[in-house]
């Protein structure tokens, strides 16, 4: 009688030199934190303290592995962390930080460090893998995490739109205004409803002839949602949206004029000051 089976998954031992060395694999050049090889410390890998006599020998190889380094792999080995750090103070998702470190990886080869710091060119390149992926996140969420000048970060990141991503035969998706509204919404704890609505508005103001190009998508959305919120009785505050959009209270007060102009919502909307 057969009581119970066990499955050995375990893989083969290997005895003979021959296949051992089939079972060999190299090792990747780059971890998720940067080069593996790191010859530092007064203590071995089992943390015994070594010798006067070894301490000066592994001092002089790491001299020797330092000066042997490139400096596209001593900038990674800076860079590679911080996107691991940032991934998770963002939550965002692995693939998202792959595409950025080849993009960052590709900005490095071509040289656009000279000049820019590496948070700067880390900050643009999460912005442009999240422009590629379409997840409406906006940049100031990622210049507050790493502290750096929106400004810079802006302007790196036209400059990988111009000369890094058409040679990786990547495209951008433009994000329009509607993409905000779920996230604004979401944000807001406001209801599927004001939702729908707002997208609603947003809809029927660029069929009567609002034009969106030239105009920030975040400040439409903020609008859009402003307008749907009272409707429903669900009020919002100016500053409360402006300060989750990241536009200025000005902002949201012309483009609410703009779509109850286009919407002919004078009636139902607010009254702006």
């Amino acid at each position: 009688m057969v009581f119970d089976q066990i499955f050995d998954t375990s893989p083969r031992r290997a005895f003979t030199a021959v296949e051992i060395s089939r079972r060999k694999s190299t090792e990747p050049v780059y971890s998720p934190i940067g080069p593996r090889t790191v010859l530092k410390g007064s203590n071995d890998s089992k943390g015994k303290l070594l010798s006067a006599q070894d301490q000066m020998k592994f001092s002089r190889l790491g001299k020797i592995h330092r000066s042997l380094t490139s400096s596209y792999e001593r900038n990674l080995w800076i860079a590679l962390p911080n996107f691991q750090r940032l991934q998770e103070r963002l939550g965002l998702p692995s693939t998202l930080i792959k595409d950025a470190i080849r993009i960052y990886q590709n900005a490095v080869k071509a040289k656009l460090t000279m000049g820019r710091s590496i948070d700067i060119l880390i900050a643009a390149s999460i912005f442009a893998s999240l422009k590629i992926h379409g997840i409406p996140r906006v940049v100031e969420e990622i210049i507050t995490v790493m502290d750096v000048p929106k400004k810079n970060v802006v302007k790196s990141y036209r400059l990988l739109l111009l000369r890094i991503l058409p040679q990786m035969n990547i495209r951008v998706v433009h994000l329009g205004p509607a993409r905000y509204i779920d996230k604004f919404g979401e944000d807001l704890l406001l209801s599927m409803k004001v939702r729908q609505d707002a997208t609603r508005i947003l809809k029927k103001a660029q069929k009567n002839g609002l034009l969106i190009e030239g105009k920030d998508p975040k400040g439409l959305a903020a609008a859009a949602i402003y307008l749907s919120a009272h409707i429903h009785n669900n009020p919002k505050t100016q500053n409360e949206i402006a300060k989750l959009s990241h536009i200025t209270e000005v902002t949201l007060r012309v483009r609410c004029r703009d779509l109850k102009q286009y919407c002919r919502a004078r009636k139902v909307a607010p009254k702006l000051k």
